[in-house]
């Protein structure tokens, strides 16, 4: 009996079959040789080549990765990408045809929450290996038989044929054969919900019925897996796979591999400009709110144990700055290479009425010294800074002389000081969330783009890079406390003795 679609996907594959139809026309060079080297293409180009109505834009560096990072055999593999950046479309569509057509596998299951949603993503697939005019110019006349959750694609000249599954959470796949052949390939895709997501209990099903039913349902040591997924929250799936990818077995291999691949970069500019420019995301950031921005876009799942709250997060329209008291903070990164940690510079306002601590402005990138110095010139006649502090601990050494002969050469003095740093990093970006909580850190409502990337390495920290709450702690330690605020107990050592006692 044919399955009865939803209207949703009955409409979305007519949307399909028009752009199919369209866009991927019969190709016009039908030589051996053209054939050969269209077929020989690598996956994401082949992708392109061969299903140009689903890949228009150009590929960004993270399709790259991405499709590096996968399909390693025995190595069950999570990728987090944000919502829009393509990762279904790669991952449980075109690569699966691909490996179809070329014979890679034998054997996929493709499983999502419900069997349901894993049989229209098997749906659209079907879709191009039966009416796909450019798969077909390449590889025949392709044959799929058996129905809309299980069925074999043939491909002209070739004896073995391969057979797609689909199932839900809950349905064991142990014991299916397709022939002599074990399933050799999982994609998961939509394993979650936010509804299933908010169950510890529910949760640790979900990855008992990864580990302890599919896994073992693998074809031995040749078997692929890759599960597709976002941020629910903490405890979700993805947070799982990150926790499990530190983990390795006797021979040092990773157990887990987890792939994460944010909406935005460490500023908070779109990693696929193309696709979605930067004035894009920041209305949808604003139109789902911070939360969902962190899970859907960011992938930041929310951990009541970080120190640094989404909820916490106060936004501001404007502030007066004649009744602030202006900091400008420099954490000065040793490195300018793009994988390392990037120099920090906020300029943060201290309300001298109520202590609140006013976000004004950030930059976090690799800029070199020369262009660290020229941004405090700017920053310092644009904000008129009571202080500007610069870490001595690190880089400060570039700085310090080029500060004094842009000073000689302008004629212009800032107000810097050079403050050294006992305590860890990590103890003084702590000390900032009480105040967090409290909502005296407040950061504008329409944020430029270093803003941004300092609000999510608070909201990603520990993760990721934190030098731009360092600055933000290395400004405060220069800021008015605010009123009510105890002072700090402080402590001395007593020689050599493990006593202290109060100063």
């Amino acid at each position: 009996m044919a399955r009865k679609w939803t209207r949703e996907h009955e409409a979305a594959r007519r949307r399909i079959l028009e752009m199919l139809h369209r866009e991927a026309r019969p190709f016009e060079d039908m030589s051996d040789g053209a054939k050969a080297a269209r077929r020989a293409l690598p996956p994401l180009l082949w992708a392109k080549c061969y299903m140009p109505h689903y890949f228009r834009c150009p590929f960004a560096p993270l399709h790259h990765r991405i499709e590096d990072g996968t399909n390693e055999p025995g190595l069950p593999t999570f990728v987090g990408a944000g919502r829009g950046l393509g990762k279904s479309v790669l991952k449980s569509l075109a690569d699966p045809v691909r490996r179809t057509v070329d014979g890679d596998r034998k054997y996929f299951l493709f499983g999502s929450v419900v069997q349901g949603l894993a049989v229209d993503l098997m749906d659209f697939a079907r879709v191009e290996l039966e009416q796909n005019p450019r798969i077909r110019c390449d590889y025949g006349e392709i044959r799929v038989d058996g129905s809309e959750e299980d069925f074999t694609v043939e491909i002209p000249g070739r004896k073995q044929t391969t057979r797609w599954e689909g199932f839900g959470i809950g349905m064991s796949p142990r014991g299916r054969r397709h022939g002599a052949w074990r399933p050799d390939a999982f994609v998961g895709d939509d394993l979650e919900d936010a509804v299933l997501a908010r169950s510890t209990r529910r949760e640790q099903q979900l990855w008992d019925w990864l580990m302890d039913d599919v896994v073992p349902a693998m074809e031995p040591e040749v078997w692929t897996f890759t599960v597709l997924g976002t941020m629910y929250g903490p405890g979700c799936l993805l947070e799982r796979a990150r926790a499990e990818a530190d983990k390795t077995d006797a021979q040092g291999r990773p157990l887990v591999r987890f792939i994460r691949e944010p909406s935005v970069d460490a500023a908070g500019r779109s990693r696929w400009p193309e696709r979605f420019g930067d004035a894009a995301l920041d209305r949808i950031r604003s139109m789902i709110g911070l939360k969902n921005w962190n899970r859907n876009y960011a992938l930041v799942a929310d951990d009541p144990t970080k120190p640094f709250q989404a909820a916490w997060v106060v936004f501001y329209d404007h502030v007066d700055r004649a009744h602030l008291y202006i900091v400008i903070a420099l954490d000065p990164s040793h490195s300018a290479s793009e994988r390392s940690c990037p120099r920090g510079l906020v300029a943060i306002g201290a309300s001298i009425e109520d202590g609140a601590r006013y976000v004004l402005d950030a930059t976090l990138d690799h800029a070199t010294p020369l262009e660290i110095v020229a941004r405090l010139f700017g920053w310092n006649g644009r904000w008129q800074p009571q202080r500007i502090v610069i870490e001595s601990n690190g880089g400060y050494a570039l700085f310090q002389p080029l500060i004094l002969q842009e000073q000689q050469k302008r004629g212009t003095w800032l107000p810097v000081t050079f403050q050294n740093h006992k305590l860890a990093k990590e103890i003084r970006i702590e000390s900032l969330s009480p105040a967090w909580q409290q909502g005296l850190w407040r950061f504008p409502r329409i944020q430029p783009p270093g803003v941004k990337a300092l609000l999510d390495e608070f909201l990603s920290y520990p993760d990721g890079f934190r030098d731009g709450p360092d600055a933000c702690a290395l400004a405060e330690e220069m800021l008015p406390r605010p009123a009510g605020a105890t002072e700090p107990v402080h402590y001395e050592s007593l020689g050599q003795r493990a006593d202290l006692r109060y100063v």
